[in-house]
């Protein structure tokens, strides 16, 4: 007699637990694979049924036979329990009605072998005999000869599963994915199969012992390589795309060693994947790189969210710039295991932002350029009144000097002096007006107030106000301090002043009204608004108003309120248009208000 049927049971259920501990670990990841999850169920259930079995097939009694069968199929009974779950999340199934209805059927026949005297395997206690095998091995016959009727509802339900299984099998073949189809569908064939022998048996149809355990056993080594040829393939698939993607992508562990880098990475860099893996930025960059790009990893692992970068890396002498995306990558506990990240290299955007910048900046100032020639008849007559007032005041003071009446006429004399005083300031104004629009600086952003850009231009058009018969007021909130660069702001008032004059051209000289307001709101906003009472604006072309070359004026060419939107928007604000109730327009934007001016 040769023992040989219990130790190779328990060497297969070894296997199966191998196979447990296998898929379970690569189900417990972020996001958590679920079929290899069930998988790792189904393994350890059937290892624990394959226990059983061998210690059902050793035993030495009826009461022993009774109490390991009624264990036995149990866990027979939670293998098919958890077999449509796996296979539904396998074929990709959505639906869980039939899973859970066969579920919930089986445990009800769980439930009553573990609540019936003998189980569901015996009505009365059985006779024990023992079971030659064709090698001469004697173990004990358990073959059933009196079942009970829920033995047969179990395998009614176990047939449902079965017919449910095959039929998702069957569905998945028919979407295409027919090597994972195939491998399904062959395991639960070659399961099937000795399952029905075990029937057989147990109707005395063939004399042989108990099979059903081996058909558990091949179901699992079955789909256990099926399940790691899809693994790997996916492993494949990702980094195809990965060496596809045109940046750079790379997997670091929470110390900073590469894990994982796609052909971009190598190409870019001049390095191997097997030359970079296990290896960590201080091995491959200058020591001032490295250390700015592991302190980047620290914010990411201790903030525990995605976090974006602007690297600076030297490559063979040259500065390359990249923008770079980094996540954490979270163990099962929540705790960060890895580091993924995304480079992209925005060189070449970089400087062309700088050029479209500088391009930007000359536009803008040539703007400014022309709308200060346009009003340079208005600026000369504004120039020359203080001139010619302190010309004649220094000429009349210079008279008094002359004929010996200063002593006299000291009163005078002072009055002389205070309005060429007077008339220089108001000179000087302009003057420091028209200096501030025309200067061109790099960066010149800076705290201003909003009522001091805007008196500066009222002061500019004085002359042009008058020229064309307007009568300007104004409401200016004095606080309201923005950080930008006044010769920009100061542009985008006088294109707006400008463009209310024109609208207002055709309008009765009593009717010409323009009015300026500064104001803030509760969203840290402040608010600018120049409203005039002219000819307003078409319904129809609001929308387009700020777009370039569009224009409502016959002779215009559409592109000064298109710079007034850049340069509003380039300091973080907004610019809109509003027809008035009564008459005219109301053109309006907003600048947030300096943090620091508010404390």
């Amino acid at each position: 007699m040769n023992g040989l049927l219990v130790p190779v049971l328990y060497g297969l259920a070894g296997l199966c637990s191998y196979a447990a501990l296998h898929h379970a670990s690569l189900a417990w990841q972020r996001p958590v694979r679920r079929a290899n999850l069930w998988f790792a169920l189904l393994s350890a259930t059937v290892a624990a049924y394959v226990v059983v079995k061998a210690a059902a097939y050793q035993s030495d009694s009826w009461q022993s036979v009774v109490a390991v069968r009624r264990w036995e199929l149990s866990l027979a009974l939670v293998i098919f329990i958890l077999l449509p779950w796996f296979v539904r999340e396998y074929a990709s199934h959505p639906s869980r009605r039939v899973p859970l209805g066969l579920s919930l059927f089986l445990l009800v026949i769980l439930a009553s072998n573990l609540w019936l005297p003998y189980g569901i395997h015996f009505t009365e206690p059985p006779n024990f005999a023992y079971f030659e095998l064709p090698w001469g091995e004697r173990v004990a016959d358990l073959r059933l000869n009196r079942p009970t009727g829920w033995y047969h509802a179990g395998w009614l339900g176990m047939l449902g599963v079965f017919l449910f299984s095959m039929y998702l099998g069957w569905r998945q073949y028919r979407r295409g994915e027919r090597r994972r189809a195939l491998s399904l569908l062959a395991a639960l064939a070659v399961f099937l199969g000795f399952v029905l022998i075990n029937r057989l048996v147990n109707l005395g149809m063939v004399e042989f012992t108990h099979t059903g355990e081996f058909g558990f056993l091949a179901m699992i080594f079955l789909m256990n390589p099926a399940l790691t040829y899809e693994l790997r393939a996916m492993e494949r698939r990702t980094q195809a795309v990965l060496d596809n993607v045109p940046a750079v992508v790379y997997l670091k562990d929470w110390k900073g060693r590469y894990l994982l880098v796609n052909r971009y990475f190598e190409r870019l860099f001049g390095a191997r994947a097997d030359q970079v893996l296990g290896r960590t930025d201080f091995d491959l960059f200058p020591a001032v790189q490295a250390k700015v790009l592991r302190a980047n990893d620290h914010q990411v692992i201790a903030s525990g969210e995605p976090l974006s970068f602007e690297d600076v890396v030297d490559l063979n002498g040259e500065t390359r710039t990249f923008l770079t995306l980094k996540s954490p990558i979270l163990a099962a506990d929540g705790t960060v295991s890895a580091l993924c990240g995304i480079s992209s290299d925005i060189t070449e955007s970089r400087k062309v932002e700088r050029e479209a910048d500088e391009l930007r900046k000359k536009l803008w100032h040539a703007d400014r350029v022309a709308r200060i020639g346009a009003i340079s008849t208005s600026l000369a007559h504004e120039l020359n009144q203080p001139l010619a007032a302190m010309l004649s005041n220094a000429e009349s003071g210079l008279t008094m000097l002359e004929q010996g009446r200063a002593a006299a006429d000291w009163r005078e004399l002072t009055d002389i002096f205070t309005d060429i005083v007077a008339d220089d300031q108001r000179a000087m104004a302009v003057i420091r007006s028209l200096r501030s629009m025309l200067r061109r600086e790099v960066d010149g952003r800076r705290p201003i107030k909003l009522s001091d850009t805007v008196l500066g231009v009222l002061e500019l058009m004085r002359g042009e106000l008058a020229t064309h018969g307007v009568e300007c007021t104004h409401s200016l909130d004095c606080d309201c301090t923005v950080l930008a660069d006044q010769a920009q702001i100061g542009q985008v008032m006088l294109n707006l002043v400008m463009n209310a004059l024109d609208a207002m051209d055709g309008r009765p000289a009593d009717q010409r009204h323009l009015h300026i307001a500064v104001t803030s709101d509760t969203d840290q906003l402040a608010q600018v608004r120049v409203r005039d009472s002219g000819i307003g604006l078409p319904a129809d072309r609001l929308g387009a108003l700020f777009e370039g070359f569009h224009s409502t004026k016959s002779e215009g060419l559409g592109i000064g309120l298109a710079l007034c939107r850049g340069i509003v928007e380039s300091h973080g604000g907004r610019i809109w248009a509003t027809d008035n109730a009564d008459q005219g327009a109301t053109v309006q934007f907003v600048l947030p208000i300096l943090h620091e001016a508010l404390g």
